[in-house]
């Protein structure tokens, strides 16, 4: 993982920003520049359009002055749309982000079937991982979980596994984090051998936990059970109606965990 450049969603409609003060953090920790934007739609402006962006760019100022003190390289960027979240996946795209931080807050269930969320743009038109930062707790644990799918053969879950792997490590060397490893499967009479996975993962057999279960729900149990601050998950790209359920299982186990939740495609 190379992390040249984070690219953080400020969220216009609220006073916390946690994604803010995650990256603000990570940049301190690994010298990374933050590109710091927000994007006002009409909803969000109200009657008083220019009013809503003063108050933008103040807190966009704001934001600036606390990178300068941190001693973090940072960029401002502010424009207006009528879709924030696509305007969003662009302008990531058009500064060459290595990674998203985004606020995420919880939604139920069925809210999630129903519409597609801001999240799920992101997850599915995203060129870089995206992070979705749950509140401003501390990452006192310094825990990673990191969820591989080692049933599949196929090409595409092959190089994810190994993506999801590769970022679980660079985040042990870059925070000092303690990593783990799951993976669910379903065959009873053919589960996952634990020390192939271990060797796999570059992980002690004790950080590698082999599951019975569907992924969303066993993840989100260990992340509770084993207390971690981060979870790795990946996704895969599809078009048609397949692509509409891209990230479904990140955003399950995102509305049942008080984790960060990074999602790698």
């Amino acid at each position: 993982m190379v992390l040249n450049k984070i690219f953080v969603i400020v969220d216009p409609t609220t006073a916390e920003q946690p994604a803010f003060e995650r990256a603000l953090l990570s940049a301190k920790m690994t010298g990374t520049r933050l590109h710091l934007y927000a994007c006002l739609t009409p909803g969000q402006a109200d009657d008083d359009a220019s009013a809503a962006e003063a108050r933008v760019k103040d807190l966009l100022g704001a934001f600036m002055l606390r990178c300068q003190d941190a001693g973090v390289e940072a960029v401002e960027e502010l424009e207006q749309g009528d879709d924030w979240s696509q305007a969003a996946v662009r302008a990531a795209a058009r500064c060459s982000a290595s990674m998203v931080f985004k606020n995420s807050f919880e939604h139920r269930d069925v809210q999630r079937q129903m519409r597609p969320t801001s999240d799920f743009t992101l997850l599915r038109l995203a060129a870089c991982p995206v992070l979705l930062v749950k509140d401003r707790r501390d990452w006192s644990h310094r825990r990673v979980l990191a969820a591989i799918n080692s049933g599949s053969t196929d090409e595409a879950h092959i190089k994810l596994n190994h993506q999801i792997i590769s970022f679980a490590q660079n985040f042990t060397d870059a925070y000092g984090s303690d990593a783990h490893f799951v993976t669910a499967f379903s065959d009873s009479n053919h589960p996952p051998l634990t020390a192939e996975l271990a060797a796999t993962c570059g992980a002690p057999p004790e950080h590698v936990h082999v599951i019975k279960g569907p992924a969303a729900p066993v993840i989100s149990a260990l992340a509770d059970e084993i207390e971690v601050d981060l979870i790795i998950i990946g996704t895969v790209g599809r078009s048609g109606i397949k692509g509409r359920v891209v990230g479904n299982t990140a955003e399950k186990i995102l509305d049942h965990t008080e984790a960060d939740v990074l999602v790698v495609n």
